[in-house]
């Protein structure tokens, strides 16, 4: 057994792989969300030099604010067709709850209104139904193609989509057809991305209804599909031609070298810690920084048991060792 003293006074006791003893002098900690898996060009105001960014911006924002008779029914932009094809796509895969996904479609989530009755709904956000396949799939870190993003508005997806019907075929190809290989403790081989997502635990979102946390997962590709289409509608609305060259410039200066950028910040700002404790990490910034030359030297890197794909997992991802080494870097 060993014991760490804290600054405060505190004291924790744990057990000491090798049985030395630990060091009573206080211990630097820090801790920072890195947001790895938020790669959205729009998600924040930037500073650009074309006049055309700040239209859009604004033009987004009156869309969002104020749709007035923009604000159309779902099944007229993610149309009935569109959703047969979903169904069909589901059900060929051995997806269980189409049947009942279908029947919440046709009641409830092709009547509603895009922005009033599906962005701005809180229980949709309460649920997690958009948000979740959308962590999952946003931008996918692969172990053999690099980094994969899904057809959307919000990622640094590389085509064009100038129409919903555009998108869509490459939405399906994209969750439908398209294998990766992510790092996994548990999964070994490529798998379709739709099999990445996950069912939403009322445990832990008590939001969601015991029959909606059942069929969660064609659910969450509805509201995904629908969230995807609706953004996609709206650029094209505001912005036909012009959203698409300032998202790559984007893109280009902000997005491309973000892990490097990160490591290069954890490096010359907090290399001396003793712990430093990470969230919202993605699994290729573990192995990226546990071969980096001055991290895995400084670091022991301890991981959860999923990274990339774990859709219930908390928000913080941490383990605290008081083990007799000589930094502690926890994602």
């Amino acid at each position: 057994m060993a014991t760490v003293r804290h600054a405060d006074g505190t004291t924790i006791t744990t057990n000491s792989p090798t049985g030395a003893a630990h060091s009573a002098a206080p211990m630097s900690v820090a801790t920072w969300n890195i947001a790895a898996v938020n790669n959205n060009p729009f998600e924040y105001w930037i500073t650009h030099d074309d006049a055309a960014y700040n239209q859009l911006m604004d033009d987004v924002q009156a869309f969002i604010d104020a749709p007035g008779e923009q604000d159309v029914a779902v099944d007229t932009v993610f149309t009935p067709e569109m959703f047969a094809q979903l169904a069909e796509d589901m059900a060929g895969v051995g997806m269980d709850g189409v049947e009942a996904v279908s029947a919440m479609w046709e009641a409830d989530y092709r009547r509603r209104k895009i922005i009033s009755g599906f962005m701005k709904d809180k229980e949709i956000g309460s649920k997690r139904l958009a948000s979740m396949p959308d962590r999952i799939t946003n931008t996918i870190n692969t172990l053999d193609e690099g980094v994969v993003c899904r057809p959307t508005i919000i990622n640094c997806y590389n085509e064009r989509m100038d129409t919903v019907a555009e998108w869509w075929e490459q939405w399906r190809q994209f969750h439908f057809h398209r294998e990766v290989l992510v790092k996994s403790k548990k999964d070994k081989g490529k798998k379709p991305v739709w099999s990445m997502l996950q069912k939403i635990a009322r445990e832990k979102y008590p939001a969601i209804s015991p029959e909606e946390e059942a069929v969660s997962i064609p659910l969450q590709l509805l509201c995904g599909a629908i969230f995807d289409a609706t953004l996609v509608h709206m650029l094209n609305t505001v912005a036909p031609g012009k959203w698409f060259p300032l998202k790559q410039a984007i893109c280009e200066s902000l997005m491309s070298r973000k892990q490097d950028l990160l490591l290069g910040i954890v490096e010359s700002h907090y290399a001396k810690l003793d712990v430093l404790f990470l969230q919202e990490v993605a699994g290729v910034f573990v192995d990226q920084a546990s071969s980096h030359p001055t991290l895995a030297d400084a670091f022991h890197f301890m991981t959860p048991e999923l990274l990339d794909g774990a859709p219930n997992r908390t928000s913080s991802h941490t383990l605290l060792a008081a083990a007799p080494l000589p930094r502690c870097g926890c994602v």
